[in-house]
């Protein structure tokens, strides 16, 4: 008796489930911000307008490794590439300074004002002088931690770890001080909502950070110690929008205080003045593969665009106010 009692229990809450389920918006569209997002048509991002596209040289960087993961640039504008297998490190022009191995995928990279360059490896950081010599691995923050993203300020070091949704802050020998962005019932009442493994944070000229919340698709900002201070952002197919389920997966401040910002699969690579309006687009779909994701961004110091193409192994420079060629 009883065994027939649970049989019509299951009965009964598996059709509950299957009402709700079907009273929800369409679940085989691609995951939105909203059902009205799942609606769009997409084919119109694979064309970019070319009143928006800003006119840049474009050169190619071709590092000795394969399988890029990660991109920085340091206080000299030497650029620090990372891949499964190691890091290397290139000339403005692209010309080879060094590199070393490393044990563990490279997930990203960042280089500390003082030089030390800032591994992400996992679950923790390591860091190493430009000759390659492993100065530390840092106490992972937590047993769940996956690292998406590393950035320094001159006087902390902030983490992104994309399956506990949080920033982790450190100093520059690796003592944890605090954590960024924790739900609260203020104005961030749902903390950061991160899909996927595309979670990225930068430090502005005034030490103040910067998070992409990609779920919510915009970009958050706050004090250095954590406090939230405003965002910007939308999610929409325009072009000042960002589309799909979790974008920018990657972005960039500027000397100037603009905003370089890309996203996965339909491809943009786009630029935001220092309030988040719209300056124009560097590059579009039709320049990429289809799919294309893992797009890392750095600037330089003369405001050179850097971007990661893993598909094709190569740093893609954009110069800014330059004709194409």
């Amino acid at each position: 008796m009883k065994q027939i009692l649970w049989l019509a229990i299951i009965a009964v809450g598996t059709a509950v489930l299957v009402l709700v389920w079907d009273s929800l918006p369409d679940h085989t569209a691609s995951s939105c911000a909203t059902p009205e997002m799942c609606r769009y048509d997409l084919s119109a991002l694979k064309k970019t307008d070319a009143n928006l596209l800003i006119k840049a040289g474009i050169s190619y960087i071709k590092p000795a490794m394969s399988n890029l993961t990660a991109l920085a640039v340091d206080g000299s504008d030497n650029i620090v590439v990372g891949s499964r297998t190691g890091v290397e490190i290139l000339d403005p022009d692209g010309a080879r300074l060094g590199g070393f191995k490393v044990s563990v995928p490279v997930n990203c990279l960042a280089v500390a004002p003082g030089g030390a360059i800032l591994v992400g490896q996992g679950d923790h950081i390591e860091t190493y002088d430009r000759n390659g010599k492993k100065e530390a691995a840092w106490r992972s923050p937590d047993q769940k931690t996956v690292i998406t993203s590393v950035a320094a300020s001159s006087n902390s070091v902030y983490v992104a770890d994309h399956v506990n949704r949080i920033v982790w802050r450190f100093t520059h020998a690796g003592e944890l001080l605090g954590r960024i962005g924790d739900k609260d019932h203020d104005r961030r009442k749902d903390g950061f909502v991160v899909p996927s493994a595309f979670f990225d944070v930068a430090v502005a000229a005034d030490e103040s950070v910067w998070v992409a919340n990609p779920g919510e698709h915009r970009l958050e900002h706050f004090t250095a110690d954590g406090r939230f201070l405003d965002c910007w952002g939308k999610a929409a197919p325009e072009a000042d929008g960002f589309c799909g389920c979790c974008n920018p997966s990657n972005f960039a401040i500027a000397p100037d205080g603009s905003f370089v910002t890309s996203e996965k699969h339909t491809v943009r690579v786009k630029i935001y003045n220092a309030a988040g309006g719209l300056r124009g687009i560097v590059c579009g779909q039709e320049e990429w593969e289809k799919d294309a994701v893992g797009l890392d961004l750095s600037v330089d110091s003369k405001g050179r665009i850097m971007v990661l193409d893993p598909q094709a192994d190569v740093v893609r420079v954009y110069s800014t106010g330059q004709p194409r060629r």
